[in-house]
């Protein structure tokens, strides 16, 4: 009976027997052949399966070359992030062997990880470690190949040979890049009374910056722009770090906590402790840190309720695109002293304003003779060119980036966001 088999799965240990009846009384199970897919990428399906017999693989498809990037077995939960997220599917997963597992749907999640907070945790380590050792197996992967492609390089100004094995490596880096990209909202929230635009490319194969739109309770939407220290495969590693525990972090509370709305300064201030505790107490001996950005927006009345932790102070520019209102920073970066106190401050975007959000990497874009870009040059563009929609002001913002720069190579990543409010 399916009672007894979920008796056997360490997950639903805290469940009384009432709970494991009722769950078994609706629950699905599903058997899979070797080579069955459980669920394909870009899926929009939001259960999550625990694995009872045999064990998975996780895959994703690079200009049509499978690349696996997991292996789960009995015991172990697939699936979890897209039923808390509830984005489309990431990746695909494919049946190795013959399966059993039983499909845990979203009443059911909330049961089992309400049974005890223990299960939350572990849920939550769980997921945390899967991203870790994910990132891990990636960075090591990103300085292998970075070595492979220096060699490559070294050998074509020697000889002008080897051109498949380059062509190989440049492959793997795209693969690299992708993943990288996909850390990167698939798509922007769709406001009623406001456009949001986003911009982010690295100066290496692989950056230190992203930007981030987290859809929290209430209707409210979390705004991130942040810059790890360093460039390429290091700083890769705390973006893709940052980005996942700052997500989770912020939409736990409605997550495991049955829906409690949370005020917009419990959530900044409950998420960046968290990641900065994680950072300093995991990670300190590598002397990284993160600056970033970090605001909850309710577009019902235009409250932004926000953190600026190290980094470049926002712009707000006012509706007649005539003034610009630095938001200062604050607080230390992320990742520089434990215990740190993150406190929020408040302001509003009225009709018509606009919010610029950046990293150093657009002021701070070299010509070929060395001189930045600057603030002057950006806050003439947005000046011009304030009253165009979010994403064209973005656009426009960038072309003048790059016509100024004229090619020269960059040591900076460059992200920018615009967040407008109708008139």
């Amino acid at each position: 009976m399916l009672q007894d088999l979920l008796r056997t799965i360490p997950w639903f240990t805290y469940l009384d027997a009432a709970q494991i009846s009722s769950m078994a009384a609706s629950m699905a199970q599903r058997h899979l052949a070797a080579g069955d897919i459980l669920f394909h990428h870009g899926e929009e399906s939001y259960d999550c399966f625990i694995i009872v017999e045999g064990s998975v693989e996780v895959l994703i498809y690079v200009n049509g070359a499978e690349h696996r990037l997991e292996v789960y077995n009995a015991g172990d939960i697939v699936g979890e992030m897209a039923l808390i997220d509830r984005s489309p599917r990431s990746a695909s997963v494919r049946a190795i062997t013959d399966s059993h597992l039983v499909v845990i749907t979203e009443v059911e999640f909330k049961t089992l990880i309400g049974s005890n907070p223990e299960v939350a945790m572990r849920v939550l380590r769980n997921s945390t470690t899967r991203v870790r050792n994910t990132n891990q197996r990636m960075i090591g992967d990103l300085e292998r190949k970075n070595n492979e492609l220096l060699r490559a390089y070294q050998q074509l100004k020697a000889a002008q040979g080897d051109l498949i094995r380059l062509s190989r490596i440049e492959q793997e880096l795209a693969v690299a890049r992708q993943i990288q990209e996909s850390f990167l909202p698939r798509q922007l929230p769709q406001l009623r009374g406001w456009e949001i635009g986003a911009y982010s490319r690295g100066a290496q194969a692989v950056g230190g910056d992203f930007y981030d739109c987290i859809e929290l309770s209430d209707g409210r939407i979390g705004l991130v722009v942040a810059d790890a220290c360093g460039k390429g495969v290091t700083a890769a590693l705390f973006v893709a770090l940052s980005r996942s525990l700052l997500r989770a972090a912020s939409q736990a509370p409605w997550i495991f906590q049955s829906g409690e709305i949370l005020d917009a300064e419990s959530i900044l201030t409950g998420a960046l402790w968290l990641v900065n505790d994680y950072i300093c107490r995991e990670h300190g001996d590598n002397n990284m840190f993160v600056t970033l950005f970090y605001a909850v927006l309710d577009p019902k009345n235009g409250d932004l309720a926000y953190v600026n932790a190290g980094h470049n102070p926002p712009l707000l520019l006012d509706a007649q695109c005539e003034n610009l209102y630095e938001l200062p920073e604050a607080t230390l970066p992320i990742g520089i002293m434990a215990n740190q106190n993150f406190p929020p401050q408040r302001t509003r975007i009225e009709p018509g304003y606009r919010l610029v959000l950046f990293s150093d990497g657009i002021t701070e874009a070299m010509n070929p003779d060395g001189q930045p870009f600057g603030d002057e040059r950006f806050h003439e563009v947005l000046y011009e060119d304030g009253h165009l929609s979010a994403k064209n002001l973005v656009s426009i913002v960038i072309a003048q980036v790059d016509s100024y720069a004229a090619g020269a190579p960059q040591a900076d990543d460059m992200t920018l966001m615009i967040i407008a409010r109708e008139a």
